[in-house]
């Protein structure tokens, strides 16, 4: 007798680099397609994702990301504070 699937919540990936974010998604146990089930470009940024960030899904649902192949994540986009820079003391 099998049980319902564990629920999980999915990861906001929006922003992020499109390798980054299937990593992402898979290690939440989910499944990242493209719109209609077209195979994810794995450079460019994602620029949306459904089901949105925060939500919860089945362990092994798919999640749809959007993915502009013409850009890439810029630095420092994944992470999770402002860019520090270093300014000399003088």
């Amino acid at each position: 007798m099998d049980g319902p699937r564990p629920v999980t919540e999915v990861p906001d990936v929006v922003g992020l680099g499109a390798d980054d974010a299937c990593d992402i998604v898979r290690r939440a146990g989910l499944i990242p397609v493209g719109p209609g089930g077209a195979e994810l470009p794995m450079s460019g940024i994602v620029t949306a994702q459904r089901p949105v960030g925060a939500a919860g899904a089945v362990e092994g649902a798919e999640v749809v990301l959007w993915i502009n192949p013409g850009k890439e994540a810029p630095v420092g986009a994944s992470s999770t504070g402002p860019l520090e820079t270093a300014s000399p003391d003088l």
